[in-house]
């Protein structure tokens, strides 16, 4: 009886196991560009919802009144890129307002800021102008954006205020407040001319003197920004 059973037992040819192999192969082939491109937008995506959250928390103590003035900085000389954001007291706040001049969003503006919140780029991602791409890392450009309730003393120093104009969906006023989130291996990230690598998906991050804070994915069909 076992001796029968032994008999009936198969097992694969050869060529049943090339052409199974084959199968796979070309299944393979097939899924890992998709899967590696999903994997990067993810990443991208990610650092672009954990930037605006950054923002978006930073603008909600200024309109709470926990902080009446807060700087959101890309650290220069961090590598990877981290962003800071920090706060000042309404006494200090009120000192420099009664003061010769009004705040300049300079950090030595005033004596003492608190550390609201903070974020440390991916290394894998770097952010044009604010946070230019060095080696193989980003690292901090220095850049600031400052925000006060009602938006009376908002204020950009560094290349957060010198970076070039865009336009959002096709008719809305050129604007310079973004914050642009691209890959590192991108060679081509110009939020400007809206020329972005094909490989690659490009998120930014808008702000406004009032606070409102919108996340965007850049759209190369209708060559435009689409809110996320």
């Amino acid at each position: 009886m076992q001796a029968q059973q032994n008999q009936n037992t198969k097992g694969f040819s050869l060529l049943e196991l090339l052409v199974l192999l084959a199968i796979v192969s070309v299944i393979s082939g097939i899924g890992f560009p998709k899967f590696s491109k999903w994997s990067k937008d993810r990443t991208l995506r990610s650092e672009a919802e954990k930037i605006t959250s950054l923002f978006t928390y930073a603008t909600t103590q200024v309109e709470r009144g926990s902080y009446p003035y807060v700087r959101v900085e890309f650290e220069s000389g961090t590598s990877p890129g981290k962003i800071t954001a920090k706060g000042i007291s309404q006494v200090l706040l009120s000192k420099k307002i009664n003061g010769p001049t009004d705040p300049s969003c300079l950090e030595s503006d005033f004596t003492t800021w608190t550390t609201i919140d903070s974020h440390i780029l991916d290394k894998d991602i770097y952010i044009p102008v604010l946070a230019p791409k060095a080696g193989i890392t980003s690292t901090g450009s220095g850049a600031a954006i400052c925000f006060s309730k009602g938006g009376k003393y908002f204020k950009q120093h560094g290349s957060a205020n010198t970076q070039q104009n865009i336009v959002f969906d096709n008719n809305s006023s050129p604007t310079n407040n973004y914050v642009s989130v691209c890959h590192l291996k991108s060679s081509k990230c110009d939020p400007v001319g809206k020329v972005f690598d094909d490989d690659y998906s490009t998120y930014l991050v808008r702000y406004s003197r009032f606070g409102l804070v919108t996340k965007y994915k850049f759209n190369k069909k209708s060559k435009d920004w689409s809110g996320r």
